[in-house]
């Protein structure tokens, strides 16, 4: 399995950790479930006035946590949905018979060698790098020099809410005296 950095796991109270640790061994998305403590996080903080914002702020909250969990729900579809199976069969078959059956014809059709085997390894070169592209696309998660830079995104993810928590991210800038008004 992967593993990622997280920020503060021991900042979390035992009946949280142990709240996560009993949705794994039921089957549930620990992910929907942070989720969900987050939403109550949020409104438990409106009821005792620690967050006052207008309600159009809370929804927009809402909704950026929203969307996050349905971009989460989109990348695992594409982790999960496989190509077909006889589809991949059928394309290996046909870039094989192609890579027999082209020479053969390049040969009766172009008197010259060197033009026939140009007109030969040009096609079937393509042809497999778009195989090859299509494999590496099919899966854009792991640890492959071609895929998606997973651990840079969460370093990244970390900074923006390390900075968010930071004394300066709650400073309102004002003019300074000499400033024109």
């Amino acid at each position: 399995t992967e593993s990622y950095e997280v920020l503060d796991l021991v900042g979390l109270d035992e009946e949280t950790l142990q709240l996560l640790c009993k949705a794994k061994g039921h089957g549930f998305n620990r992910v929907e479930v942070l989720l969900h403590l987050t939403q109550v996080l949020v409104i438990t903080a409106m009821k005792r006035g620690i967050i006052e914002v207008p309600p159009p702020v809370l929804s927009r909250v809402y909704q950026t946590l929203s969307r996050g969990f349905v971009n989460l729900l989109n990348a695992k579809k594409i982790k999960d949905t496989a190509f077909p199976f006889p589809h991949a069969q059928a394309i290996a078959l046909l870039i094989l018979m192609l890579s027999v059956l082209t020479p053969l014809v390049m040969t009766t059709l172009v008197n010259q060698t060197v033009l026939a085997c140009f007109a030969t390894f040009i096609p079937l070169f393509g042809l497999c790098c778009l195989n090859y592209t299509a494999g590496e696309l099919e899966m854009p998660f792991g640890d492959d020099a071609n895929d998606l830079p997973l651990h840079e995104f969460q370093q990244e993810m970390n900074s923006s809410l390390l900075m968010l928590m930071h004394d300066f991210s709650d400073h309102v800038p004002s003019l300074a005296p000499q400033a024109i008004r």
